[in-house]
């Protein structure tokens, strides 16, 4: 066994079990374990949130993509900390708090109708699974540098994947995911930077430096990779337009987003971490991607199978000492991890509060509650690990699976400031599930691949039927002036 797996492996197994044991005095319920008890202070909630979209998102399909599209991939990064985060933190977070449920899909019946919300339920655990098939990708791509290669990628390292995801929630749940969050968030940032500024030194000794790395793209034709500013359609329609919607209406409407916001003693602890959250979000992404283009200037790894997948640790086992190997995965890891970890806990939360508990058996004890949830957690892991062993390409599955959530975004966000009615509600949702399902299916050839995403078909449809419906339709007013209008309504009748 490497040196780097054993100091890997013993990282997490020993953060995880002290964390464990740390957290299960704390989490006396079913509802500590999904919700952390409601009482925690902004850097947990902080860290929380902010490494649940730091996954493969941040990660591994930004190096592979950076192969077809340079370092502009890098936008992803940006944007997401420069415009999700703060949106989600100042907005969209406290907004989810003040529905006072469990869930998201919860909070949908609430405002729409609860058959609106078990349809949710429904189909967002199959979304947050299939987010997770990418994370896990990612995760054993980790474990596969930190063997030296002598563990094979498919299936081994996706089975220790699995079983590493496993541990980093099933003893306490969210409170044990956000105090490890806080830990791997400098763990992650540091180990990645590291790993570049050796990167640096290792190019300077006869290697050409970065010089080198610049010129090998210059004389490919392909200059265009080294820059940040290479707008190109394909760049500008299949990342960064794709990005900003889908980070904002996916991640918004996610339970793995929208779950640490629980975790809160008040909405002041979800916004005082903003900054961080913001900063730790975009930088995450800079590291991976120079070590991505490093690795694919490489003529022995670029002719590789699989070699912009695997690039980073590819150049990893080329250019680095083992202690280095296992900091740079293990913050791999760090991302990954903590991703995965919130996805299946978010889909167990969902399937056991929403439709074991609430459409089956309302009278559910608490102690079945914990049982089914953890049950859940192993359940949710194993079903991830078939559709990984397909090895399917990341970003594609990705937009795939988060456009799943753009239509439930927008009626949500229609529904809190605008107008609630229930009827421009479901068709708005069946809409944008029947555009997404029918591009999905037509494979419109007649289109350049960077505009046949189903991205643009499903917000269309979202944007079409939620506008003109709620145009057309009567409702009620938005639900944020519901909640105001009733705060004004107890206090008018206390001070009476």
């Amino acid at each position: 066994m490497s040196t780097a797996l054993i100091m890997a492996s013993a990282y997490f197994i020993l953060l995880s079990a002290g964390v464990s044991l740390w957290a299960r005095k704390r989490v006396k319920s079913g509802v500590d374990f999904v919700t952390g008890g409601g009482s925690l202070a902004w850097p947990l909630v902080m860290a929380g949130f902010v490494l649940a979209p730091l996954g493969a998102g941040h990660t591994l399909s930004l190096w592979e993509s950076s192969n077809n599209m340079g370092a502009a991939v890098l936008w992803w990064g940006i944007m997401s900390g420069g415009i999700m985060v703060p949106l989600f933190l100042l907005w969209f977070g406290p907004w989810f708090r003040r529905l006072n449920v469990q869930t998201f899909p919860e909070g949908m019946g609430k405002m729409f109708g609860e058959k609106i919300g078990w349809v949710i339920s429904a189909i967002f655990p199959a979304q947050l699974l299939g987010i997770c098939i990418a994370e896990i990708l990612a995760t054993a791509t980790a474990f596969y540098a930190l063997s030296g290669g002598a563990i094979s990628f498919n299936p081994h390292c996706i089975i220790l994947a699995v079983f590493f995801t496993i541990i980093y929630i099933f003893v306490g749940g969210l409170m044990q995911a956000a105090w490890m969050n806080l830990i791997n968030a400098f763990v992650l940032i540091v180990g990645s930077f590291i790993a570049v500024f050796y990167t640096g030194g290792w190019l300077s000794n006869g290697r050409g430096g970065w010089d080198g790395i610049a010129e090998h793209y210059t004389q490919e034709g392909a200059a265009w990779k080294t820059s940040l500013m290479n707008f190109s359609p394909e760049v500008i329609f299949a990342l960064i337009l794709p990005c900003l919607i889908l980070t904002v209406f996916m991640q918004s409407a996610s339970q793995v987003q929208n779950q640490p916001m629980l975790m809160a003693r008040s909405e002041s602890d979800i916004r005082r971490g903003v900054f961080w959250a913001s900063f730790i979000n975009s930088l995450a992404a800079f590291p991976w991607v120079i070590l991505g283009l490093v690795g694919m200037a490489m003529p022995v790894i670029a002719a590789k199978a699989d070699a912009a997948k695997l690039s980073v640790p590819e150049f990893a086992l080329m250019a680095f000492p083992p202690w280095l190997i296992a900091i740079l995965m293990t913050a791999l890891l760090a991302a990954t991890l903590s991703t995965t970890g919130g996805l299946i806990l978010g889909a167990s939360h969902i399937i056991v509060h929403d439709i074991f508990k609430r459409a089956v058996n309302p009278g559910m004890s608490d102690r079945t509650f914990l049982i089914l949830t953890r049950s859940m957690i192993i359940v949710c892991a194993l079903l991830v690990i078939v559709p990984a062993l397909r090895n399917p390409g990341i970003m594609p599955l990705l937009y795939w699976v988060f456009s799943f959530a753009v239509p439930v975004f927008g009626i949500y966000l229609i529904g809190m400031l605008w107008k609630v009615n229930k009827v421009a509600a479901w068709t708005t949702l069946l809409a944008g599930y029947l555009a997404n399902f029918f591009w999905t299916f037509a494979e419109p050839t007649w289109l350049p691949p960077y505009l046949s995403l189903n991205v643009y078909p499903t917000i269309f449809a979202t944007l079409f039927f939620g506008i003109v419906l709620n145009l057309i339709l009567p409702g009620k007013p938005g639900y944020l002036r519901q909640l105001k209008a009733k705060k004004n309504e107890k206090l008018h009748g206390n001070a009476e």
